[in-house]
């Protein structure tokens, strides 16, 4: 009954034309295959809070890091993590200008006139590459995504509150999803 069930959702995926759609809470997340290698686009809620606020204000420069697995389940052995990403970007208000900057760790950067502005757009990935796309086969996947700020790169006088206050630490919690990929060639 499983593998029909399986099977249908394989089928359906294929037919709608999108490789991987999955909705979860307040995650929406989708793969899709550009012809060489499987893209990741979601939307997450942004991880704010009073005291990060504040420091963000006062020229804190935060960093936050965006995870992302890929997991095969097996029933006859451990789960298979089929593919693992991160990505960082760091926040900082520059009170000259009055913006706040959001550089990528590439070192592209995009200023914003609010911070909320600034979280959303770390909140909305767009056509992130995570696997070649020879390296998934037809089935059913877990993906696991999250946002979070990376609590080693603060200033060392924050680091300690930081651990031990959640107003610091404020993350999207690892949101789990399932995705359905049809055959790799018949979405290329």
């Amino acid at each position: 009954m499983l593998r029909l069930v399986i099977s249908l959702l394989c089928l359906v995926c294929a037919l709608s034309g999108q490789p991987g759609v999955a909705r979860a809470g307040e995650v929406r997340a989708e793969l899709s295959i550009d012809g060489r290698a499987w893209l990741l686009s979601a939307e997450l809620d942004s991880p704010l809070s009073a005291r990060l606020e504040d420091a963000a204000t006062k020229g804190v420069p935060l960093h936050f890091v965006l995870e992302f697995e890929l997991i095969r389940p097996r029933w006859y052995w451990w789960d298979q993590r089929v593919a693992q990403h991160a990505v960082q970007w760091r926040l900082s208000y520059h009170a000259l200008t009055r913006e706040y900057r959001v550089v990528r760790e590439d070192g592209q950067a995009q200023g914003f006139d609010t911070l909320e502005a600034a979280l959303g757009s770390l909140a909305q990935i767009r056509n992130w590459r995570v696997e070649p796309a020879e390296g998934l086969s037809a089935g059913t996947y877990v993906g696991l995504l999250r946002l979070r700020l990376d609590v080693a790169q603060l200033p060392k006088p924050f680091r300690i509150d930081a651990l031990t206050n959640r107003e610091w630490n404020p993350q999207v919690e690892w949101t789990r999803f399932n995705l359905t990929f049809p055959t790799a060639t018949s979405a290329q």
